[in-house]
């Protein structure tokens, strides 16, 4: 779910000792080796989830002569954000994976990782495909929308390490159906670039679809199939054709770049198919009208939306398909690299999502957001999330009598595979989710997110969850197959009926409570009240049945089954206040304790340091962090060192016993003027402990008083353009610029420090042709109060102006400050405010 993150929430001081993680198993490449397993891969259980069109092959299933990875839960490896936590790596020369086809099949998708580049920009690399020995047309893979680094809404910088979201997927039509017993072989091309193959799709596609009767057809607008002229004008106009006239509009087969959003009303918009009809650009997405008038009476269905966003900026509306969308419909849409697959703006009510299949987002698959009602989500296949797969987030309006049912959910690489947050009386039902990676579990219901508290009655009933719930790194415990958490600073009271739902091979907890601590109260935890827990079946367990870390009565536990493995113990309960009623049926678990399980973790003094204002060419005065080791085994310090033009010492030995600790030392001497960031690293390479390498963030700006104070200042804006942020117009380059969304907006800096300002000097890049902006200065001490500096003025930006290439010098009165903005508008030749730099000085 966008703008979140579990990074804060629920402590126990008193309990340090942490759940322990399987490292990575790596098979030697053998020739052929068959790993025994079995070729095909569950999409759904016995009516649990989605029927999808597809029969997905394991790698690790098929003859290869590769090296098998995993399988493994430990966090940024990957095995284990592959599909059942293990796949093939090639990387010598004639290494590959061969599939053996037990279905007919036209087409497939093929899921794999490649490593990313030196500056996180991403590599590109050709693979061989071979159907029955016969060269088939490489598929090129990229990293160009994987690997994504350090602590959230996350980087595409290699530096702030902790690399994850490190598989993509790529797909082919082979223009003739392969009979059952076709072998597939996928071959390295080039073994300097690793190449991991997890699952491939293999699929027999109909025919195209052909243009329905009485349709209008894009090319008739001027829409080009071949993606090589932008069509989103030409598709813009069909669809208000269509609209206006009340007919159906078709999308021929063909990929037509698309560079902004389609706006929907009242219209039926449908393709040859979700391989054939392909709508793709930076940009791309289908949008209806926002609330509180949304489109209505929308259908779509039958084409492809592939994106090109390939970092998370939560600002950036770039999803697949958005806005408001009432009584309306989604189909047979296939979305890949985009923001989020659906995000829905409420309120809203009476959306039928059906049979969509969503790839590789850096955010959400489908999030309902605010005031969706009386709708559903269904047969939706969704992998590879940056975030919740399927997420019904009652912001601001409460979501009510929605439907998420018979879904696949795989491999949210943050959070969820389902997830409730607030609203009443809305299902999740009959749906399959597998591989959860990190903050997250198969089903959480919570109040989260200031979302609206939970009410009516909330069901949980007929799933099938297969290794999700986590090792949470920030709570460092572990996190439920399905989970409950009281949040937003209340009591969790809606009912919720738990029945019939299947749990295997969970890391950790089956069932987890958390309520967020409560500091010097009794019962020290809010309380999660009214769950009713029957009829469910767990089978092999990490840790505990039950965690039970909240308040809570009225709760009960009945015909709970488990089977196989219990890691610790029944229950987990340490006094937080929750007592449970016991009814029968509950058996193969039993015992209950007040202790996480050992875990094997260092702990740093802090998690960031922050120089605040460095004089120029001065050193700062060190600061130190200090790395603990509390147990239960030693622990390996591979190396420490620091980024970003920090320097440190260090005592640490190469093994820190058990107690023990070492402290590194870090400090800068800036040589710029610039804002400073960098990493202390303590222990480079993971190896079995899921946390390494430790990283703390480190922070400095420096001071000119002769300089350019804008180069050390922090710039917002009240508006801004997707891609064009406020942060373009204090980075130093002319090249880059802030651009608001709005015909007018407020650009503010605040400087590091208080100091007198005489001069501004506003650029635009060098070479734009000449335009005037209307702009206002005003100052604040505080960046509550503010006095006008400049009145209203016309601005002349020319790249033949007397200060300089589109420069404007403006001379002020000398005044001590520690904010400055300005109100821009009128921009003669955009439309919408634009600037470059915004330069501030005080001499």
């Amino acid at each position: 779910m966008s703008a979140r993150s579990l990074t804060s929430g629920f402590i126990v001081a008193a309990l340090v000792a942490l759940a322990s993680s399987a490292g990575v198993v790596a098979a030697n490449a053998s020739p052929a080796l068959d790993a025994g397993a079995s070729p095909l891969v569950p999409t759904s259980d016995q009516g649990h989830g989605a029927d999808v069109g597809f029969a997905e092959y394991s790698a690790v299933g098929a003859q290869t002569n590769g090296t098998v990875i995993g399988p493994s839960d430990n966090l940024y490896t990957l095995a284990a954000e592959a599909v059942g936590r293990t796949a093939v790596t090639l990387n010598g020369a004639g290494q590959y994976v061969d599939f053996t086809l037990t279905t007919p099949a036209n087409a497939v998708d093929l899921r794999y990782s490649i490593p990313d580049s030196a500056d996180g920009s991403g590599l590109t690399t050709p693979l061989h495909v071979l159907v029955n020995g016969k060269s088939s047309a490489d598929l090129t893979l990229t990293s160009k929308y994987t690997w994504f680094y350090g602590a959230f809404p996350f980087t595409n910088n290699p530096a702030d390490l902790h690399g994850h979201h490190m598989y993509d997927d790529v797909r082919t039509m082979f223009g003739r159906t392969l009979p059952p017993g076709t072998h597939v072989r996928f071959e390295i091309a080039d073994p300097s670039v690793p190449v991991t193959i997890d699952v491939a799709d293999f699929e027999h596609v109909a025919p195209p679809a052909p243009q329905p009767h009485g349709s209008l057809s894009v090319l008739s607008y001027g829409a080009d199939p071949t993606g090589q002229a932008d069509s989103t004008t030409a598709i813009q106009n069909a669809i208000n054709a269509g609209s206006a006239a009340g007919k159906a509009v078709y999308i021929p087969p063909g990929n037509y770049l698309v560079t902004a959003h389609l706006i929907v009303n009242n219209v039926t918009l449908t393709g040859a198919g979700e391989w054939y009809s392909v709508l793709e650009g930076n940009g791309v997405g289908v949008f209806g009208n926002m609330p509180p008038s949304p489109s209505t009476n929308v259908h779509l269905s039958n084409f492809a939306i592939f994106g090109q966003v390939n970092a998370r900026v939560d600002s950036e509306d770039f999803m697949g398909i958005g806005g408001g969308l009432q009584d309306s419909t989604i189909s047979d849409v296939w979305i890949q690299h985009v923001q989020a697959g659906i995000w829905m703006t409420g309120p809203f009510t009476n959306l039928k999502i059906s049979d969509v299949r969503i790839q590789d987002t850096v955010a959400d698959g489908i999030n309902f957001d605010g005031g969706i009602t009386d709708s559903s989500i269904t047969g939706a296949y969704i992998r590879n999330t940056g975030d919740d797969g399927i997420a019904l987030w009652s912001n601001g309006v409460a979501d009510s009598n929605d439907i998420v049912s018979h879904n696949t959910v795989v491999l949210p690489i943050l959070a969820n595979n389902f997830a409730i947050y607030g609203g009443s009386d809305n299902s999740i039902v009959g749906n399959y989710g597998a591989d959860t990676i990190t903050q997250g579990g198969g089903i959480q219901v919570g109040n989260r997110f200031a979302a609206v508290p939970l009410s009516g009655t909330t069901t949980i009933a007929g799933n099938t969850l297969v290794r999700t719930g986590t090792l949470d790194p920030n709570w460092k415990f572990g996190v439920g197959a399905i989970w409950f958490y009281a949040s937003d600073g209340e009591d969790m009271t809606g009912a919720i009926n738990v029945d019939h739902n299947t749990i295997l091979d969970s890391p950790y907890d089956a069932f987890g409570f958390v309520g967020d601590y409560i500091p010097n109260a009794t019962p020290p935890a809010y309380a999660i009240d009214n769950v009713h827990i029957n009829a469910d079946t767990v089978h092999n367990v990490g840790s505990f049945v039950f965690q039970l870390q909240s308040a809570g009565s009225d709760d009960t536990i009945s015909n709970v089954t488990a089977t196989g493995t219990v890691g610790q113990d029944g229950t987990m309960a340490c006094a937080y206040g929750i007592t449970p009623t016991y009814g029968t049926g509950n058996t193969g678990w039993s015992g209950s304790e007040c202790a996480f399980p050992p875990f094997d973790y260092l702990s740093t003094s802090t998690s960031s340091l922050d120089f605040g204002l460095v004089n120029l060419n001065t050193q700062a005065t060190s600061q130190s962090v200090t790395i603990t080791n509390p147990g239960p085994d030693p622990a390996a310090i591979s190396s420490v060192y620091a980024t970003g033009g920090f320097t440190e010492t260090n005592n640490c030995p190469a093994t820190l016993a058990v107690g023990a600790s070492c402290t590194a030392t870090v400090t800068i001497t800036p040589s710029a003027v610039q804002q400073y960031q960098g990493n202390l690293v303590f222990g480079a390479n993971p190896s079995t402990n899921p946390f390494a390498p430790y990283v703390v963030s480190l922070s400095a700006a420096v001071y000119n008083p002769n300089g350019n104070l804008g180069l050390t200042a922090t710039a917002s804006a009240d508006n801004t353009l997707a891609g064009f942020p406020a942060s373009n117009a204090n980075d130093g380059n002319q090249a880059t610029y802030w651009q608001a969304a709005n015909a007018s907006g407020v650009l503010t800096l605040q400087l590091a420090e208080s100091a007198p300002v005489d001069r501004l000097v506003l650029e635009l890049p060098q070479g734009w042709g000449a335009r005037h902006q209307t702009i206002e200065v005003d100052y604040s001490t505080d960046g509550q109060t503010w006095t006008q500096l400049v009145a209203p003025t016309v601005y002349l930006f020319s790249p033949t102006g007397t200060a300089g290439n589109n420069v404007v010098d403006i001379s002020v009165p000398s005044t001590t400050m520690k904010y400055i903005r300005l109100d821009i508008s009128n921009n003669d030749v955009q439309g919408a405010p634009q600037l470059a730099e915004f330069e501030v000085w005080s001499n």
